[in-house]
């Protein structure tokens, strides 16, 4: 057997030099530690399969019941966090969604709301406008109406002085009334009664020559409340109103109004 190395299997070599005993052999330097791997905390079902696993590692493998049993754990684990998961995205969801829904619903009732007082006070501030103006219109049309009154009652009493004038310069004027306010009564009228002012009575009975005794179709009556130049004829079915009074509302009438017939009647 030849102790020859050939050059092929020859290797590197590092010539070996004898140590000083004088100087302190060199420091060797440490060794590089490696960084810290991250510390994995195992699952309650992982550290019961590892047990498992490391107990039985001589023996036969688990058994069905271990493994249904480690895999409902894992799955109870699991659902467990799953639904607290979903429990909190749950809500945030169902808070957001909730907040959306309360801000329309909030938004369309603040809405109706706030719609319904402006057109409240819109209405408010028409009626009292209204209110306003009535109060102002109304001292306005009682103004003309109290005018228009004083001047009836002026035109009414400066007719009656101009009438009155009248019948003094001419008394006989009442006979014309006489006539007219009987022709007015049916042919067939009986039990005729003239009433008049006294001093009318007597010039009537000059005028048609009757006494007092003898008035066949009229008897004429006498009644101081009547003025001068009327009189009021009385039959059985009929009566007729021929006093001064009474034809001058019928003539104010006609130029005012009908509405102003009576009171011109009555004052």
């Amino acid at each position: 057997m030849s102790k020859i190395i050939s050059g092929d299997r020859l290797t590197a070599y590092q010539r070996w030099e004898l140590p000083s005993v004088d100087q302190p052999p060199p420091e060797s330097e440490p060794p590089p530690t490696a960084a810290p791997s991250p510390v994995v905390v195992p699952t309650k079902a992982e550290t019961r399969q590892k047990e498992s696993r490391s107990s039985k590692a001589s023996s036969a493998p688990p058994t069905l019941d271990e493994i249904e049993a480690i895999q409902s754990e894992a799955h109870e684990e699991g659902f467990a966090a799953g639904y607290q998961e979903g429990r909190r995205e749950g809500r945030e969801q169902g808070y957001k969604k909730g907040q959306q829904e309360g801000h329309t619903e909030g938004y369309q009732r603040g809405y109706a709301e706030g719609l319904a007082a402006g057109r409240d006070e819109v209405l408010l501030r028409v009626q009292k406008l209204d209110q306003i103006l009535s109060y102002m219109q109304q001292p306005l049309e009682n103004l003309d109406a109290t005018i228009e009154e004083e001047l009836t009652k002026l035109a009414t009493e400066i007719a009656r002085q101009l009438v009155r004038r009248e019948l003094r310069a001419s008394p006989g004027e009442v006979v014309a009334v006489v006539r007219e306010a009987v022709s007015l009564l049916p042919v067939s009228s009986t039990g005729i009664q003239v009433r008049l002012h006294p001093d009318d009575a007597r010039l009537i009975r000059e005028v048609l020559s009757l006494g007092r005794d003898d008035e066949p179709i009229w008897k004429i009556v006498e009644d101081q409340t009547l003025s001068r130049g009327g009189c009021i004829i009385n039959a059985e079915l009929s009566r007729i109103d021929a006093t001064v009074e009474k034809r001058l509302g019928t003539v104010i009438a006609a130029v005012l109004g009908d509405e102003r017939e009576s009171h011109v009647s009555h004052s």
